[in-house]
């Protein structure tokens, strides 16, 4: 985290844009802690984190719209995904798109994963850009604010949040292997 910081402070807004990109919450958590300081303006920081966020989010989709890759092909086979199953889920996205999709943004952890998904099943990319933005400009903004009130705290705050992020991925492979294990017992 210090050296986060200290590479903000040196590469400001050069280095913010790659980096929410591939990391948002505590970057923002930072970036306000770095606002209240006067290395950084909040007007660039936050169409900054923004767009970054947006871009990286485009990008998961991309890959969900037009190539999924053949690990993923297999474990959704092993998973028992069929094209019924996928029709379904594509049907759950195009009737709650805003729920489905925002909901994917801020669960920490496996958000990408239903991100991929609004890709896979095809949601319309102008649909789904519109959700994004406006769930990221919400977002980021609370965790702007987060920073500019308790950035000094942006350790705690790195930690509660990997400790929220850890939990989710936890019960989400839990789930999945008690799938896996319903399945492999009907076959039995």
């Amino acid at each position: 985290m210090e050296h986060i910081v200290y590479l903000l402070s040196h590469y400001k807004y050069l280095l913010l844009f790659p980096l929410a990109i591939v990391e948002g919450p505590i970057l923002a958590v930072i970036a306000g802690f770095l606002c209240t300081t006067g290395v950084l303006n909040p007007l660039f920081v936050f169409p900054i984190i923004v767009c970054g966020d947006v871009i990286g989010d485009s990008l998961c989709y991309t890959l969900g719209r037009w190539g999924v890759p053949k690990p993923i092909r297999r474990l959704a086979l092993l998973l028992g995904v069929k094209k019924e199953n996928v029709d379904r889920v594509r049907t759950f996205f195009d009737t709650h798109p805003i729920k489905t999709i925002a909901l994917s943004k801020i669960t920490l952890g496996i958000g990408v994963a239903g991100i991929y998904l609004a890709g896979n099943t095809k949601v319309p990319y102008p649909k789904f850009i519109r959700i994004c933005l406006a769930t990221s400009a919400l977002q980021y903004l609370v965790y702007l604010t987060i920073g500019f009130v308790f950035g000094g705290a942006y350790r705690e705050i790195n930690r509660y949040l990997n400790d929220a992020a850890s939990l989710i991925i936890v019960v989400a492979l839990a789930i999945v292997v008690l799938l896996l294990i319903r399945r492999k017992l009907r076959k039995a």
